[in-house]
C-alpha cells in the first residue's frame, strides 16, 4: 500500500512530466502500486473524429491517456459511448471521488446506461474509482482507476487515489497548455500566513478554528484565503489546496501532521 512518501513522490514527478508518454507511464506505475489494474485520464470529448489516433494523445484542447484493454477503447470510441457513460455523467454531479458500484446512488440509470455498465463488465472492467476533474470554463474530465474481474476494489487506498487523481489531472492540464503553446505563468507566491491558513483548511479546520490557532480574527482568515484564491484564480478551497501542493508551496506531510 502506498504511503505519504509515495504520494509526495508522485506529486513531484507529475510536476516535471514533459510528455503524454511520461505521464502515461507514471500513471500506470502508481495505479498498479495502489492495487488497480487500469487507469484512464481523460477529458469527456467525442473521439470518433480522431479514429485510430484517439488513444494516448494530448490534443490542443484535451487529453486522453489510458491503458484500458484496446478492444474496449476501440468499441468505446467507435460507438460514441462517452456521451452516455454513466460513470462520466455521475462524475459531473459530485466533486469527490466515488466507486463505480455507487453510481446508482448518484443518478437513475437508463436502460442504455445499464447496457453500457454491462458492456464495461464484459470488457473486464468490473469496478473502479473515479476522481472528477471539473474546472469552470474548461472541458469536464476525470481520472479513472479500474480493476479486473476476480479482484476486489482496494478500498483502503481510495483516499490516496483521490489525491493522485487530482494531481494527475493538474499535470494533464499543463501538458494541454504546452500543446497550445500557452505560456504557463510562475505560480503566485503566497505569504507565510496564507500558507498556514491553507494547511489548516486542508486539516479540516473552520475559519473560526484557524483564527484561534493562529491568533488572528476569523475575518482575517477569510481575507487571507480569499486573496490566495484570487492569486490562483480558483473559486474553491479544495482547488487552492491542490494547486499549492502541486506547486510545492506546501508538502503533503504538513497537511497531515
Amino acid at each position: 500500500m502506498p504511503g505519504l512518501e509515495e504520494v509526495q513522490a508522485f506529486i513531484d514527478c507529475s510536476r516535471r512530466v514533459g510528455s503524454a508518454k511520461e505521464l502515461h507511464d507514471l500513471m500506470q506505475a502508481i495505479s498498479r502500486e495502489m492495487g488497480f489494474d487500469h487507469f484512464a485520464l481523460v477529458h469527456h470529448v467525442d473521439l470518433r473524429p480522431m479514429g485510430e489516433f484517439a488513444n494516448h494523445l494530448v490534443g490542443s484542447d484535451f487529453i486522453v491517456l489510458s491503458d484500458y484493454p484496446q478492444f474496449w477503447v476501440d468499441q468505446y470510441i467507435s460507438d460514441g459511448i462517452v456521451a452516455d457513460d454513466p460513470v462520466l455523467i455521475a462524475s459531473q454531479r459530485t466533486n469527490v471521488g466515488f466507486a463505480w458500484d455507487t453510481v446508482p446512488d448518484l443518478l437513475k440509470l437508463t436502460p442504455l446506461q445499464r447496457d453500457i455498465t454491462e458492456r464495461t463488465h464484459r470488457a473486464g472492467l468490473v469496478n473502479g474509482f473515479t476522481v472528477p476533474a471539473n474546472v469552470p470554463g474548461e472541458l469536464n474530465g476525470s481520472c479513472n482507476f479500474a480493476i479486473a474481474a476476480g479482484r476486489d476494489l482496494p478500498r483502503q487506498n481510495l483516499a490516496m487515489a483521490q489525491l493522485i487523481g487530482s494531481f494527475a489531472f493538474q499535470a494533464a492540464r499543463e501538458l494541454v497548455a504546452r500543446q497550445r503553446k500557452i505560456e504557463i505563468p510562475e505560480p503566485p507566491r503566497l505569504s507565510q500566513r496564507q500558507l498556514e491558513c491553507i494547511v489548516l483548511v486542508a486539516r479540516g479546520k473552520s475559519d473560526w478554528e484557524i483564527g484561534k490557532i493562529l491568533g488572528i480574527s476569523e475575518e482575517t482568515v477569510k481575507w487571507h484565503l480569499k486573496d490566495a484564491r484570487a492569486r490562483y484564480d480558483v473559486s474553491k478551497r479544495v482547488q487552492l489546496v491542490t494547486r499549492t501542493l502541486f506547486d510545492g508551496q506546501v508538502a503533503l506531510t504538513e497537511l497531515l501532521n
